[in-house]
């Protein structure tokens, strides 16, 4: 099973290169590119995504999947999701 990723950015940091990370560690990168909290969390449903990485606002697009019912999705920042990346076993 490969984890697909939700990749979104609100603000400077270098998504290109969080995005060449990933996909070194066999993970599937979906980009939301500059959208809001909460086109980042419809993509992210209708992607079927393990998890959404954002550069900026963890805590709101968090609140926007849980208002949605899709608390199932796992939400990081950038460093996280490197981590969550290389600990995961996919």
């Amino acid at each position: 099973m490969t984890a697909r990723v939700v990749l979104a950015e609100f603000g400077e940091a270098d998504l290109h290169a969080v995005a060449r990370l990933l996909r070194d560690s066999g993970i599937e990168v979906v980009f939301a590119g500059h959208g809001s909290p909460d086109q980042v969390v419809t993509i992210a449903i209708q992607e079927d995504a393990d998890a959404i990485a954002v550069d900026d606002h963890v805590g709101m697009v968090t609140a926007r999947l849980k208002e949605r019912n899709a608390s199932d999705i796992e939400v990081y920042d950038y460093i996280d999701v490197l981590t969550w990346a290389a600990k995961a076993k996919w």
